[in-house]
């Protein structure tokens, strides 16, 4: 005689109500969801072509072999910032979405409270570090650092500059005060190119700039290198001193990094942060530091990336309050 089993409708519920409290159960009881679990969007402030654009994008070419999922930038370019970064906060703490921030970000952070602020964030991985140089031109009577300091001690040097209350011009203030100056004069222009003309033809006294951006007049030797702000001696100029040697305890760089938002569980934050290290770990991306003339030593985790902005953002902070930006 067969024996058979018999489930009544006691039995089903029972079973039913089992099978439903399994499905409820908290995420952590559960199998993990594989992370991530679709396309990771890269939110840029910058248009298409833009120098920051192009960072996302050479990052992005060894990614999806690392994420196993495809990335896609979103480009949101109002506000300096400001739209990227409300577009960040109306997405999940996920994971999912990642923002390339620049020192933009952060002084414009300063100047709106009502944007997400650094609190707010995550670092993961920085992705360029561009150290800046203090040139002078060729025939300039400011021949040798101990000459710049003596000059900017007695009056007001003119440096170079992008926009006012920008991230030149916290770097001059910066510089300026570490060096204990008087206030440097900040001559504002629409770029790289335009102080660089400008510092060669006589209409400012110092010009302060990524290397790549005087290459062509450096290689020309119609300016000169009077120190790096760099915590090393680049290898590009290993005979120009850093600030720090010279007892000036001022380093300014052009950074971009990533980061996403608080409240994003460790366990994607540490896969983001290896996975992004990992894909701008590969040739590929080095040679696109190298062939831009930015630092080898660019790609760091999340620990060395958001000790930087912490810094910057308390830099920002007491350039923009002593120059009367912000209140």
């Amino acid at each position: 005689m067969t024996k058979t089993t018999r489930i009544g409708r006691r039995g089903l519920l029972a079973g039913a109500s089992a099978l439903g409290g399994a499905l409820c159960a908290p995420a952590s009881l559960r199998a993990q969801e594989a992370f991530p679990s679709r396309t990771i969007e890269v939110v840029t402030h910058a248009g298409v072509g833009g120098g920051t654009d192009i960072t996302a994008r050479m990052m992005m070419v060894g990614a999806p072999g690392e994420f196993r999922q495809e990335l896609t930038v979103v480009n949101r370019t109002a506000g300096s910032g400001a739209q990227a970064l409300q577009y960040l906060a109306s997405k999940p703490a996920d994971g999912h979405t990642i923002i390339l921030m620049t020192q933009t970000h952060l002084l414009t952070m300063l100047r709106n409270r009502n944007l997400p602020q650094l609190t707010d964030l995550i670092p993961l991985a920085r992705a360029t570090d561009d150290p800046q140089m203090v040139l002078v031109r060729r025939d300039s009577p400011l021949r040798t650092p101990q000459d710049l300091l003596t000059a900017g001690r007695a009056r007001s040097l003119r440096f170079g500059g992008t926009h006012v209350g920008g991230v030149d011009h916290v770097a001059v203030f910066a510089f300026g005060r570490a060096a204990q100056l008087q206030q440097p004069t900040l001559v504002p222009f629409r770029g790289g190119g335009d102080i660089v003309i400008n510092l060669v033809g006589g209409n400012i006294d110092v010009g302060l700039l990524n290397p790549a951006e005087a290459e062509s007049q450096l290689r020309a030797g119609e300016v000169r290198p009077l120190m790096v702000l760099s915590a090393t001696r680049m290898k590009a100029f290993p005979d120009t001193p850093t600030a720090r040697e010279l007892g000036i305890n001022a380093v300014a760089s052009t950074v971009r990094g990533f980061a996403t938002l608080r409240g994003t569980p460790e366990d994607r934050v540490a896969r983001l942060e290896q996975g992004l290290v990992r894909a701008m770990s590969s040739p590929l991306y080095r040679g696109y530091l190298e062939n831009t003339g930015q630092s080898p030593e660019s790609v760091v985790g999340r620990e060395a990336w958001g000790r930087q902005l912490a810094g910057f953002h308390e830099e920002g902070r007491e350039a923009l309050t002593s120059l009367g930006l912000l209140r």
